[in-house]
């Protein structure tokens, strides 16, 4: 590996003695969007976050979901992690899925939330307005869909959504990522497959009133391992129930069993 490879890794705490976790945010977000959940994690775990290519910090090279995989698993050998739990969001989730696939000795256990190319979909209307979005009136009903509890899309989530789409390159970067979602659904499918096939220990959590992305019942059943359903909860359940999430992925990652 090259020596000057960027790392986009970010240490969020050091945590205990147990395996690093690794937290893939999703479409249009950044590394900050877990502060719901790295608390559970960090009193047992050394906890990494990252921006994806075309978010936060970053920049957009890559062409493909595939291209955006390989940077999150070179990123994790520049740290010289070993085998980590990969938790993705969404996006996030779709480039778990694919690293899990193609670099299996990279991932221990596999967490995906409302994973792109498991479910029946992600909105396509969605993923094309949000690049677009300038006023805060617009951006909060855009908003609104992502949640069950309306009050969750408050005026500083909202300015912030803007303050990073104002960034240079930035609308440009994600209307192409959003184009990649829709154009590798078969690659994504092939790289479930695979990981169905595998042993890869992993657990998917849904929101019941997901409207990005809603739950297909029969990929979930053939995808297998765990799966828990977050009642009232729209595509962000680790943010709308992040009680209950926690207290799977505290037990999922710690090798117990889930309650509930």
């Amino acid at each position: 590996m090259s020596e000057a490879f960027p790392r986009r890794l970010r240490l969020v705490d050091t945590g205990g003695e147990g395996p690093p976790v690794v937290l893939v945010h999703g479409f249009g977000s950044d590394r900050f969007s877990w502060l719901a959940n790295q608390a559970a994690l960090q009193a047992t775990h050394r906890v990494y976050a990252l921006d994806l290519p075309g978010h936060g910090a970053e920049a957009l090279a890559e062409t493909t979901m595939d291209e955006i995989a390989r940077t999150v698993a070179r990123s994790i050998e520049a740290e010289g992690l070993g085998a980590v739990a990969l938790v993705g969001h969404s996006l996030g989730a779709a480039i778990c899925i694919l690293v899990a696939a193609a670099w299996p000795d990279l991932v221990r256990r596999l967490v995906l939330i409302a994973p792109a190319g498991l479910g029946q979909g992600v909105d396509a209307a969605f993923l094309e307005a949000y690049p677009k979005l300038a006023e805060p009136a617009e951006a909060e009903a855009l908003l609104h869909r992502l949640v069950s509890r309306p009050r969750l899309i408050n005026k500083q989530m909202i300015a912030h959504v803007l303050a990073g789409l104002g960034q240079p390159g930035r609308r440009a970067a994600l209307a192409t990522v959003a184009a990649m979602i829709t154009a590798d659904a078969s690659t994504l499918r092939e790289a479930s497959d695979a990981i169905a096939a595998g042993g890869v220990p992993r657990l998917t959590i849904w929101g019941s009133d997901d409207r990005i992305n809603p739950v297909d019942e029969a990929a979930l059943e053939r995808f297998g391992g765990t799966s828990r359903i977050v009642a009232s909860a729209g595509h962000l359940p680790h943010v709308e129930s992040a009680t209950e999430v926690n207290g799977w992925l505290a037990s999922f990652l710690g090798g117990g069993a889930l309650p509930g």
